[in-house]
Formats: structure tokens, sequence, C-alpha cells
């Protein structure tokens, strides 16, 4: 008997295998393909890994145009570039699979992993899905990796591979055919190729972030004044604000600042309250995400990917879940214990450990296929962390330990003074018991604002009271984070793939601005287009029902199938749609995408707005290209600050972006990063130790920048 299982990386591979193996796994290639031999309880069990998806959705005919439907699953590298790679890891599973009488699948334990077994199985070992069990885990912990094996489900989980398949499907019909349409749109109105693209998710997304560019762009600033006191006490000032915190009318502030002065100031009245904060609750994968861009500025894909790795290196549990509860069995003295090895965190699990019972704090959201997010207790090795899986690792061990402290204790001061029968309010807080901000306070931000002793009664010593003319602001823009919270709420994407929705709305020039987010005017025009001729491209209401359907799927009240067949009907209609009204909606593109030459793929990349072409399009455009802007000389605006050469504007290669460099590159590296929208003109005027001032014309108005965006004077 020779039982496979079937991981899905390299390196989890060799995690299973020196866990199971009754003595140390015998490591062995095929072609560039290593795989794991041992025995356990007198079995011989080999170890393959996939490495990631090796079997993709493509055509099953090469065809142009839309609406493609005919489609099947493919070797990866059939249907992508860049993943030749896979072509070996199907061949090693084919050839392994020969000698099995057993299949197990180890994949992770979600639709995707389900997936990635279910297509392995069926197309590279070809072997029928049904007969495999199923290791399932939630950390990659020998203790975890053996508990799974000795109670190994009996199949796959079917539930998760139909749903995962059908969201494969669904996102391949509704991506690639609704960006076929777009791209159709744009060469009907101009005659030139340029590619765009939307998707099931990604047009909603998109859709909800120019709304509130919509809502930016429209808001009409309101003023306001606000009133203050200045005061001393004990040789110290403090700043006291009027109770009602905004006046509308200017004449109501002048006469409120006027009649307080008259004073006499006194205390009227004295607040003291105390507020019980108790320990934030476990980390599932979205709160990770916040955490992680609070602390360190890490996109959610960023923060997503290091969760990844060290759940690879077996430091804490799978990241890819919902739930906010930890495991029931989960032996929380003995990871205290290893927790307790570490310097930085011996304190803390030294007084935890003290504790007789040990009942951490849990949020209400759950998850079937996993727990929140925890430190396993295995321990990194001096110098096996970046400094960005440091940082993760740091953040999930710090919220583990405080899960298990006590609340936190902040005392709540509030002052209230009266001037001749005006109040103001002087507000204090502080923390009176740090609890389990001891070992997490340095990712919490609460003020500590300090305020001597006031009596009822006593005078104040009024310094100064005056009026302060502000402005209402607009919406705030939404952070990576906000997008992926937004997306959780608005239940579009998954937890694993929300993070990726939003690099592709990067990727496509849609969206611009890594901590406050920007949309482009490609990307508002495509919403534009879309909402105004196929909303339901663009609708979160349809986009959630088909999650909802994927979800039944998943607990097995809904039907593959008829969903993908709900789905395919759903985006007929829709494309029938799109092609009467196709010639409209390229004209819509074009007024923000140009026309003629500057629709080749050259311009697009430009305005950061393009994907890859194919070798076809790459023809249709090539003569346009040769005939473009980059023929041209470069446009000089200045000469470098360091070396005395021509700063010229250049495009990145990579994005298109514009920018001005240095004409000596590589011997200089001097570069201003510029503004993708308007005319550039050279000026001659200097700037900021010579950086050049240029003029940028667009919209029918001018204004001079520096090129340098630290100016103070920028825009000047």
């Amino acid at each position: 008997m020779v039982t496979l299982i079937i991981a899905e990386k390299p390196n989890v591979a060799r995690k299973i295998a020196y866990a199971l193996a009754e003595g140390k796994p015998v490591r062995k290639t095929i072609g560039k393909v290593g795989y794991y031999e041992f025995t356990r309880d007198g079995k011989r069990i080999i170890v393959a890994p996939a490495v990631g998806h090796l079997f993709s959705l493509a055509p099953k005919v090469k065809t142009y145009g839309y609406p493609i439907f005919d489609i099947g699953w493919v070797p990866v590298y059939v249907a992508e570039k860049g993943k030749s790679y896979a072509k070996d890891y199907i061949k090693a599973l084919a050839a392994v699979a020969k000698q099995a009488d057993e299949f197990v699948v180890a994949c992770d334990y979600d639709t995707e992993g389900e997936v990635i077994g279910y297509t392995a199985l069926k197309y590279a070992c070809g072997v029928d899905p049904a007969r495999a069990k199923r290791m399932k885990f939630s950390a990659l912990t020998k203790k975890d990796l053996l508990k799974a094996w000795y109670n190994l489900e009996p199949t796959i989980n079917f539930g998760m591979a139909d749903a995962g398949i059908a969201r494969h499907v669904l996102d391949w019909y509704w991506g690639v055919n609704l960006s076929r349409a777009l791209t159709s749109a744009i060469k009907r109105a101009s005659g030139k190729w340029q590619v765009l693209s939307t998707g099931r998710v990604q047009g909603p997304t998109l859709k909800f972030l120019v709304d509130r560019e919509k809502e930016i762009q429209n808001f009409k600033p309101t003023p306001y004044w606000v009133i203050k006191m200045l005061l001393e006490k004990n040789g110290e000032q403090y700043t006291a604000v009027y109770e009602k915190e905004r006046i509308l009318d200017e004449n109501e502030a002048k006469r409120i600042v006027e009649e307080a002065k008259k004073g006499p100031a006194f205390v009227e009245r004295v607040e003291v309250k105390q507020q019980k904060r108790n320990p934030p609750v476990p980390f599932d994968l979205g709160t990770l995400q916040r955490e992680a861009y609070s602390a360190f500025g890490y996109s959610p894909k960023k923060t997503l990917e290091i969760a990844q790795k060290l759940y690879e290196k077996g430091l804490q549990s799978y990241p890819r879940t919902s739930s906010q509860k930890l495991p029931k069995n989960l032996n929380f003295r003995s990871i205290l214990q290893n927790l307790a090895k570490l310097p930085e965190y011996k304190p803390f699990a030294h007084e935890l450990l003290g504790k007789e019972r040990l009942k951490p704090v849990e949020g209400k959201k759950d998850d079937p296929a996993h727990p929140a997010i925890y430190p396993t207790g295995e321990l990194p090795k001096p110098g096996d962390l970046t400094k960005d899986e440091q940082n993760i690792y740091d953040l999930v061990v710090r919220r583990f330990l405080a899960l298990f402290m006590e609340p936190a204790v902040r005392e709540i001061m509030k002052v209230i003074l009266n001037s001749n029968s005006h109040r103001f309010i002087l507000g204090g807080a502080r923390t009176v018991k740090e609890g389990w901000l001891k070992v997490y306070g340095r990712y919490v931000k609460f003020d500590e604002v300090i305020l001597p002793a006031f009596k009822e009664g006593e005078p104040v010593k009024v310094i100064q009271i005056k009026r302060e003319k502000k402005k209402t602001k607009p919406p705030a823009r939404y952070s990576p984070a906000a997008v992926i919270k937004r997306m959780e709420d608005l239940g579009i994407g998954t937890k694993a793939t929300r993070a990726q929705i939003l690099e592709t709305l990067y990727s496509r020039g849609y969206i611009e601005g890594k901590r406050k987010i920007k949309v482009t005017p490609l990307g508002m025009r495509v919403v534009e287009a879309l909402e105004k001729n196929v909303p339901d491209i663009v609708s979160v209401e349809l986009t959630k029902a088909f999650e909802e359907k994927m979800e039944e799927i998943m607990a097995g009240k809904a039907d593959r199938e008829g969903v993908i067949e709900e789905s395919k009907n759903q985006l007929i209609k829709i494309l029938q749609v799109f092609k009467e009204r196709e010639l409209d909606i390229g004209k819509m593109l074009m007024e923000t995408t140009g026309t003629g030459a500057t629709t080749s793929k050259t311009a697009a990349r430009k305005a950061g707005t393009v994907k890859e072409l194919s070798e076809e399009e790459e023809k249709a455009v090539k003569k346009a290209v040769d005939k473009g802007e980059r023929r041209k000389e470069p446009l000089v605006v200045g000469k470098c600050p360091k070396c005395g050469g021509d700063l010229v504007v250049r495009y990145n290669r990579k994005t298109g972006k514009r920018f001005v460099g240095c004409s000596n590159w590589p011997k200089c590296n001097v570069t201003y990063p510029l503004l993708q929208r308007g005319e550039i003109i050279p000026t001659n005027k200097t700037c900021c130790g010579g950086a050049p001032v240029v003029k940028i014309r667009e919209k029918g108005r001018e204004y001079e920048i520096c090129v340098d965006m630290n100016c103070r004077d920028w825009k000047r």
C-alpha cells in the first residue's frame, strides 16, 4: 500500500514529510521537482507538491470577440505566460501517482486549496477526486500535522471544491468577456487597440471608489467658527473649547467671544469617570490587514503575503480566515511557555502563566474552515525572519498575549468652565491601569492628556478667548485597508481575493495613491460609461447575490452547474445590451483615453492604464507606436542641479508613468515625479536647490509647479 499526499507548495510538502516520517524522509527528484518518501506505521508514504494552481481555465478554441463561454481546464503554462515551471510539477505528480494506491489532499483547507487538489488529482494524476481523503489542519506544526494524519477526512470537501470551481468559472466568464467588450468598444470608437478590463468584483469595487471621488469633487465647503479659551494653571497653559463645537454664523461667534471675555471665569463643574477597555479580539485576516496598514503602512496584499510565509514556516496559523475565535482545544499554556523563551515576550508570558485559568477574549465572527490567527508556539531562529516578517509576527504574538490580559482602565476628566454664562470644556484622559496595553500598547493610540486638579467654584486665569475660522472638509479618501473593510461590509469578494482586486485596480491605472486612494480620469470614465449604459456590470447587489450563491454551494444548498448557468444567462443579457451600445461606450471612454496614435500601447502605458497586449494586438498597434511620441526628441525642462546634464521628461517602461530624469543616467540618478495629467511647458525657472519649475496646461487652465513635490510652495 502506497499513499500519495499532495501538498500545495514545495516547502509545505517538506513540513508534512518531516512531521509524519518516523525517521528522516528521503528526498528524491523527478526532473527539477523534489518529493519525499518515508514510512509510518508500516505504510509507505510519498509527499509531492503542487506549486499553487497547476491548471487554469482557457477557451477550448482560440477565438476573439465576445461572448465566449466554451472553456475548459488546461495546464496553467498553456493558459498563462511565465508559468512554464508548472510543467515539471505536473509531470512529477503524474509519475508518482502511478505508484500510489491511496491519495490524500493536504493543500490549504479553503476553496482555492480544494480546487488545487481537485484539479491536480483529476488532470495530473488521472484519478477520480472522489477517491481521495483529506488532511485538514490550520497550522503546520508537527502536532497539528500528526493530528490531521490520524484524523483524515474520508473525502475532500466537495462543497468547497464546487464553490471554488464555480468562482473560477464565473470570474473567467465575467472578467474575460467584459474586458474584451471594453477593448472592443475602444477599437470601434477609435480604430485603435487599447486593453481595458473589468470583472465581477472589480467593477463594483471601482464603483464605490468612484462614488466617493464624486462626493469629494462635488463637495462645497461651509465656513464655521470654533471658539477657544486659553487658560493658565500652575504655570502650564491649557486650551478649552466652547460647548457648541461649531458656530455657523460669524456675528454670533463674535458676540460670544466679546461676552465671554468680560468674565469672570470659574470652574462650574468637574466630571471624572473611569472607562474599562477590554482587550481587542483575535485577528481574522481583515483586521490583521487593517492593523498592519495602521502600524507599518503595509498594503493588504503585502500583509497577506507575509502572513502566508509565517504560516508556511509554522510560526502562525492559517491567515485566510474570517474567524475571531480560537480553537477550543488549543493548548494556550504550551504556546505561552514557548513564547516565554523569547526575551521580548518573557515578562508578559510569565504573568499569564501565573494565572489558574486562561480564557481569551473572542469576537463574534466565525469561520467553519479555520480559527482566528494565532502564534503556534514554534519559535523563529535568529535571522530567520525578514524585518517585515518580524513586524507581522510581533503583531500577531502581542495580540495573542493581549487576549488573556486584564482590561485597561482609562480615566476621563471633563472640566466645565463658565465665563459670563458661556461654557467651555476642558478635556483630559489618562490610563490608570495598563492591563493589556502593557503588551499591545505600541499598536494602540490613546491620547494621554493629564490635567491638574480643579475644584468647583475656583477662579480660572484666562489668557485669551478667540474665534477661529474653519471650513467643513469633504469625505476622506479610502485607504487600502478601508477598501478591504468596505468590500467586507458590502459582501463582495472573499477574504482571499479582496487584496488582489485592489492591486488589479492599481495595475489597470484606474486608481492611484498608496495611502489615500484617488480614482484616475480613466477609472472615473470607465464607471460612468458602464453605469450609464450597462449598470449591472458595476452593481454591488448583483455581485453580492452571486457571492451568496457561492456560499450556498459550499453549504450544499445550491448546485454548482445551476449557479454557473444562472450567471452565464445573466451575463449574456448584459453583453447583448453592451453590444447595442458599444459605440456609445467607446466614445465615452475615448474622452479620457484620447484618439489617434495616442490610443496605442505606448500612450496607454503613459497613462498607466493597460496590461500587456497579445501578439496579435501588438501587431495592430506597432505602426502607431513607430510613429508615436517616443520617436520625438525628449522634452528638456531644465538643467540637472547635480551634474549639469539635461533634465528630460521620461516614461517608466513598466508603469508608463512620466517623470523627470537626468540625461546622464545611470551615472547620475537625479529624478523627480511628475503629475500624470496636462501638457508640460518648460519655464526656464528653478526652485528648491535647482529643481526646474514647469507650467502645466490642462482643461483650459495653466499653473506652475516646482517638480520637487516637497516644495513648500507646491503648486506655485
